[in-house]
């Protein structure tokens, strides 16, 4: 059943332990009222929708919450929230089944199963009483239009969230097409450092890739895991650090290896992609990125701000300025994968 008499809500999820830092970024925002439900996931008023919060992976707008003593029951609830808007919207819907376990890092977490079987119920009711919207499901992907979200919170009880997906930059989309807003990042022994899980997030969030061919630089490269990221996807790439690389990357011919400060460092011509995970006091990304958004040196940009301690909001605000003002689509986030510190994302505005 449906607690029609309950508000709607807006949940978010984030990395479990930084439900804090959330929601001191939403109070920041005007969000009052916002507090933990459960780890990783945070709860809001209906209007916090709007926000695009740097610490959430994932918004749920428009969340209502349901019960019921079965799969079947929590099934047929969910249908009836989300049925008004899929009729009302056409395109292509997703559905994303959700337990708070996956924001803790467990690939294997309680009532994942059942969140599942809700959710298999879910399109076999709409298969044999509404197959054209059935028809319209497909998996998550480009080119979803609508995401249909299910947060099971316990066996007898989750949130049903069913919204459009709007555009936060040109190709970025929140709610994120990626359930929970997590990237599927693969293991990858080959990377010299565990950092390259960062660099794909970034990726996966930003909607654009690097491509074969594409030329790249790595500020603050060493030991190399954001630049055999960049090479797996057939980049040309030129690494720049005090330290060097790892030896595998050291002998690839398509990465060049300059040892030099990676913040005074520039290129002789623009570039496709600038990345960078220097190590810094959070000021001087704003400064770095001034040097290279004011000359239209990259495209694409992802650059980390990193801090100690709380995170400096002001350094946050005044990079994201610095992009915009140089005409770049710019947005952050704090992934899963990232510590104390949140990753900037850039793109030129083109304006074909």
């Amino acid at each position: 059943m449906n607690d029609r008499g309950a508000p709607v809500s807006t949940l978010f999820t984030c990395r479990h332990t930084f439900e804090a830092t959330l929601c001191q970024e939403l109070a920041r925002l005007g969000v009052r009222e916002a507090g933990g439900l459960l780890p990783g996931i945070v709860l809001a008023p209906a209007t916090a929708h709007a926000f695009d919060p740097v610490y959430a992976l994932q918004v749920l707008p428009n969340a209502r919450r349901i019960r019921g003593a079965s799969i079947r029951e929590l099934a047929l609830a969910a249908r009836d929230v989300a049925l008004p808007l899929l009729h009302e919207h056409p395109g292509a819907w997703t559905l994303h089944c959700l337990v708070p376990g996956w924001l803790k890092g467990n690939p294997k977490p309680p009532m994942a199963r059942r969140a599942g079987l809700i959710g298999a119920a879910i399109l076999a009711d709409l298969r044999k009483d509404q197959r054209g919207l059935w028809r319209r499901h497909v998996d998550p992907g480009p080119d979803v239009c609508i995401i249909v979200q299910l947060l099971l919170v316990d066996n007898d009880t989750a949130w049903v969230s069913a919204a459009p997906v709007h555009a936060i930059a040109p190709r970025a989309a929140w709610p994120a097409r990626e359930p929970a807003g997590l990237a599927v990042v693969a293991d990858d022994d080959a990377a010299p450092a565990s950092s390259y899980r960062k660099l794909i997030e970034a990726i996966i969030c930003m909607g654009v890739q690097p491509l074969p061919g594409d030329v790249a630089v790595d500020l603050g490269a060493s030991p190399g895991g954001w630049t055999h990221v960049l090479r797996r996807a057939g980049a040309h790439v030129t690494a720049v650090d005090r330290a060097p690389l790892a030896t595998h990357l050291l002998r690839d011919p398509q990465v060049c290896f300059i040892k030099a400060d990676a913040f005074a460092w520039r290129p002789e011509a623009p570039v496709d992609w600038l990345v960078s995970d220097i190590i810094a006091y959070p000021g001087r990304v704003a400064a770095l990125l001034q040097a290279w958004c004011s000359p239209g040196l990259a495209k694409h940009m992802i650059v980390q701000m990193k801090f100690r301690g709380d995170p400096d909001w002001q350094a946050l605000q005044d990079a994201l300025d610095v992009a915009r003002s140089c005409g770049y689509d710019a947005r952050a986030k704090h992934f899963f994968n990232d510590k104390n510190e949140v990753t900037l994302m850039l793109e030129a505005i083109s304006h074909d």
